[in-house]
């Protein structure tokens, strides 16, 4: 309230407006009493949805199409004790709000308050300008926000809103005319958005296909097709718009449910298509896993190509809306058409991990290394930030911290590592890839044996992160390695890369020689052998190989026409596998 009792206290919080009152009198402050309370229940008037929600018009839906692990029923959290909780809680601080005004005004009226002014004004100055909010009104309105934002967001509401309606309702609950927070409308409103979450999925899909854009005919008036293209989501000044990019979070979240990973929130799908405009413009670029495509181009449109079971199940779910309008043909999968498709050699990360990838920040540290620093809050997933630490760790970052924040300190640049993980929403599965990173001491005993000369041309296959390839010279190296992002590790290290599986290449580059070979190759499936063997017939003559093995072909000789020296055994060389090793030094003898 502006006028002549305005007071100012400089960095003021809440608690301080408590203290400061208590100590103006030594009476505790006056409770309502329970006659008082009672009246002013009977006499509220029960806010009518008239806005977004109409609970007398709007009949409850089952949430048929709320999948992957979802179990609420319609009215799940509405039958529970949390709403009950809230509103006590609601009515205790809307209590205190009617107290506090009220003590305020006795303040003032008994001339208490003008020692605080005129003595504000003797500290600070006689033109101090101060101000003291007393709105009553407003700051009932700004408890029914925080209580609204709380509870909406308890029942997961905004997620599977679509965007349209989600930007509808926020504004509906967070302005200063935002619902009463009573019984009579707490209840039947979450009951109505809990029951009408299916036909939201509906209506999110329906939203995605009306922002599609009308000037490219690709996008097709019947439904979905294999390219999916969105106008004016940058601007020509590179600015992102926000309301494109909430129906691109809806694309993402849709097919996240569909196939288990979960949905990104609307920051991180902005975070995304901002990393992709400023990394790949103009490059296709594999996102979420290899459920899309996704092209930015300097005109500002975004193109998306999904797999064709992708749009026919996108098809099918707005036929629930348009039974007569989508073909029967375009919401039928083909006879043989293949599986959805993802790499089976990758791990699909859940969005949380991505997130949290997403959210680092990099500052130099003093030997001029990038440090990257993301905050955990205590309500963060910690299976999350277990899995996004461990993620970091394997592309050689040294991860510290408290249980508040994590540091993430590199010795090589990793953003075009990071934006590979990032984009593609995978991580090559250690299984399949049979990537066991190799340990200090073990890869400084192999190095040692290959008695490097100046000038020699050096190869590591299946190269991982480096851990041997850090020994050899690296402007006379190559490095082969499959996995992507790995590949870019090794590129940001400074290493001639090449991104391939090292037995193809090695058959497709016959005419490659190489001094020495530095390798800890895959065990499993007699890929050992077959790594040795693709090295040895690319080693020029005198050429020496050194490989870490596995310790049953121990004393055996894989290669003709080389000099076979075997180590003592190794055992818990690496992470996660108790399999024993050696070493062999291997020299061509002609």
């Amino acid at each position: 309230m502006r006028g002549k009792y305005a007071f100012w206290f400089p960095k003021i919080r809440r608690r301080d407006f408590i203290d400061f009152y208590s100590r103006l009198n030594d009476t505790p402050l006056p409770a309502l009493t329970i006659a008082s309370l009672l009246i002013e229940a009977i006499t509220m008037t029960a806010y009518q949805q008239t806005q977004l929600f109409d609970t007398a018009s709007t009949t409850p839906v089952e949430p048929l199409l709320m999948s992957q692990g979802s179990s609420d029923a319609p009215t799940g959290l509405a039958a529970t004790d949390f709403i009950d909780m809230m509103l006590g809680q609601y009515r205790q601080r809307e209590q205190s709000i009617m107290e506090t005004e009220a003590f305020i005004r006795g303040a003032f009226q008994k001339g208490v308050m003008e020692y605080f002014v005129q003595g504000m004004q003797l500290k600070y100055g006689s033109d101090t300008s101060y101000s003291l909010p007393t709105d009553t009104e407003a700051a009932k309105a700004a408890l029914r926000v925080e209580y609204w934002a709380r509870l909406l967001g308890e029942a997961k509401i905004f997620e599977v809103m679509p965007a349209q309606k989600r930007q509808e309702a926020r504004k509906q609950f967070s302005g200063i005319d935002c619902p009463p927070f009573d019984e009579s409308t707490v209840r039947p409103t979450i009951e109505t958005l809990l029951g009408q979450r299916a036909a939201f999925f509906a209506e999110r899909v329906d939203g995605i296909f009306r922002a599609l854009s009308g000037d490219h005919v690709t996008n097709q008036p019947w439904g979905f097709s294999k390219k999916l293209i969105l106008s004016y989501v940058f601007d020509k000044f590179g600015y992102l718009n926000q309301d494109k990019a909430a129906y691109i979070s809806d694309l993402r979240g849709v097919v996240g449910r569909l196939t288990g990973r979960g949905e990104p929130s609307e920051y991180d799908t902005r975070q995304l298509l901002s990393r992709v405009q400023g990394a790949s413009t103009g490059k296709k670029v594999a996102i979420d896993g290899g459920a899309f495509f996704l092209t930015v181009y300097k005109a500002g449109t975004a193109h998306f190509e999904v797999a064709p079971e992708v749009a026919v199940e996108l098809n099918s779910i707005l036929a629930s809306l348009y039974p007569t309008a989508i073909p029967t043909k375009f919401r039928t999968p083909a006879k043989k058409a293949p599986a959805l498709i993802f790499d089976m050699k990758a791990e699909r990360l859940s969005m949380g991990v991505i997130s949290i990838l997403g959210d680092l920040r990099f500052r130099k540290n003093p030997a001029g290394n990038p440090v990257g620093s993301t905050a955990i809050y205590t309500k963060t997933d910690k299976t999350a930030i277990e899995q996004a630490t461990a993620i970091l760790e394997s592309i050689g970052a040294t991860v510290s911290g408290s249980k508040d924040y994590l540091y993430a300190e590199f010795d090589y640049e990793p953003f075009e590592a990071l934006n590979q993980i990032i984009f593609s929403g995978t991580v090559p599965e250690q299984v399949s890839y049979q990537f066991y990173a190799t340990k200090k001491t073990l890869a400084e005993i192999a190095a040692s044996k290959l008695d490097l000369k100046p000038g020699m041309e050096c190869c590591e296959p299946s190269a991982g992160t480096g851990a041997l390839a850090e020994h050899l010279p690296k402007e006379t190296t190559v490095c082969i390695e499959l996995a992507p992002v790995r590949a870019k590790v090794l590129e940001a290290k400074g290493y001639k890369t090449v991104q391939a599986d090292f037995l193809t290449w090695a058959l497709e580059n016959s005419q490659a020689r190489f001094d020495r070979f530095l390798l800890n190759p895959p065990f499993s499936k007699g890929r050992a052998k077959a790594h040795l063997t693709a090295a040895a017939s690319l080693l020029k003559s005198k050429g020496r190989l050194v490989a870490i093995l596995p310790a049953s072909m121990i004393n055996t000789t894989p290669l003709d026409g080389f000099e076979h020296e075997w180590s003592e055994v190794f055992v818990d060389q690496f992470e996660g596998t108790s399999v024993r090793v050696v070493i062999l030094t291997a020299t061509k003898q002609a």
